[in-house]
């Protein structure tokens, strides 16, 4: 790690985070040290197809430590357009030759889902589809990582309608993958992937939907570490999402809920279609002790349950609540509020558009 200016220190601290996200024992460190630093490493074709390159500019800013410095030498990285010094025919060439030289042997890791309607002509790369390129090179890759929930389930060009015909990789190729998701994924998972093949020569244990279990084996609420409060009741998609970014904080620093937002789902098949609409303009009375400048709920007191309970369920004089936020989570939860709706909200709150089964509006 010399070459890079990262210390021992550094490097190994890194080596236990990679263990943890294995769920192996700390005494594993030495070993993980000597799989990412070995010369057997397997090289590693880095394709991008219909993306943003969100999953790449994760990786490459994560920070612990510098994933531009070390990271992709622990891959082994042959061609990756985004950071690869060559270009145009001399970068094809390079892929080419892996494809060539090292046929059954290179891990192949897929960005972005595959454009396939009318033979995938609305994606192109140097002149040829991305159709054209996936069908070249992954089936020689003896392994393939979908990596991002676009190469995995398809994610955002895969959204209605898709014009594009945008499929992940397993469903355009045909070919089996492994889907690390999430939008964008979590760095380490790639690299203790990675480190898992290269310490048991085989790829860890999958889900059936090709998700390895190590980090996509429970769901986010199982263990949440939410600082503020369950925000089930606010449409958070955690007690269905499996991914580990509440254990395995981004930048050892934070994840989405933590940054007081709920969790979208972003990991989970056809979450842009499924778990729409993530916002609405209904829930920022609903955070006003999460954004101070939102306007509170009206109905702040246990007062607003003698509508449907009675009128002498609550004293009026002592019906405010000391934690308003806590008491109306507990309220939706008791009555199985769904805030993507107006279910329920018309027991109680006669001018709520539509009924109580209306869809909001966005």
């Amino acid at each position: 790690m010399t070459p890079h200016n990262i210390s021992r220190r550094t490097f190994l601290k890194y080596c236990g985070s990679v263990a943890a996200a294995l769920g192996l024992s700390q005494t594993m460190i030495p070993q993980i040290a000597q799989a990412l630093t070995s010369d057997s490493r397997p090289p590693v074709l880095w394709l991008h197809f219909s993306e943003c390159t969100g999953c790449s500019e994760s990786f490459l800013r994560a920070a612990d430590p510098d994933v531009a410095a070390i990271l992709l030498d622990v891959l082994n990285v042959t061609y990756h357009e985004t950071i690869q010094v060559a270009c145009g025919e001399k970068a094809e060439y390079n892929r080419d030759q892996t494809v060539l030289n090292h046929a059954g042997e290179f891990i192949c890791i897929a960005e972005g889902s595959i454009p396939t309607a009318d033979n995938g002509v609305y994606g192109m790369v140097g002149g040829r589809t991305m159709l054209d390129i996936a069908q070249s090179v992954i089936p020689h890759a003896k392994h393939t990582i979908a990596y991002g929930t676009c190469a995995a389930f398809g994610g955002l060009a895969a959204a209605a309608p898709n014009p594009t015909g945008a499929k992940g990789v397993k469903d355009a190729i045909g070919v089996d993958t492994i889907n690390i998701t999430g939008c964008p994924p979590h760095p380490i998972n790639l690299v203790a992937l990675v480190t898992s093949y290269l310490l048991n020569n085989q790829m860890p244990a999958l889900r059936s939907d090709g998700r390895p279990t190590f980090c996509h084996g429970q769901t986010i609420h199982s263990s949440c570490t939410v600082p503020h409060g369950c925000m089930e009741g606010y449409n958070c998609k955690g007690p269905r999402s499996y991914n580990n970014c509440h254990k395995t904080l981004y930048n050892q620093e934070s994840w989405c809920v933590q940054a007081e937002h709920q969790c979208i789902g972003c990991a989970e098949p056809n979450f842009w279609d499924a778990h729409a609409p993530f916002y609405n303009p209904m829930w920022a009375s609903m955070f006003h002790t999460y954004r101070k400048d939102a306007i509170a709920h009206e109905e702040q007191t246990t007062a607003s349950c003698n509508r449907c309970h009675g009128s002498d369920i609550f004293e009026e004089e002592e019906s405010h609540q000391d934690d308003p936020r806590r008491f109306q989570q507990a309220m939706h939860r008791e009555h199985e509020i769904n805030l993507a709706s107006n279910r329920s909200c018309a027991n109680c709150h006669s001018d709520a558009p539509g009924g109580t089964y209306a869809p909001i509006d966005d």
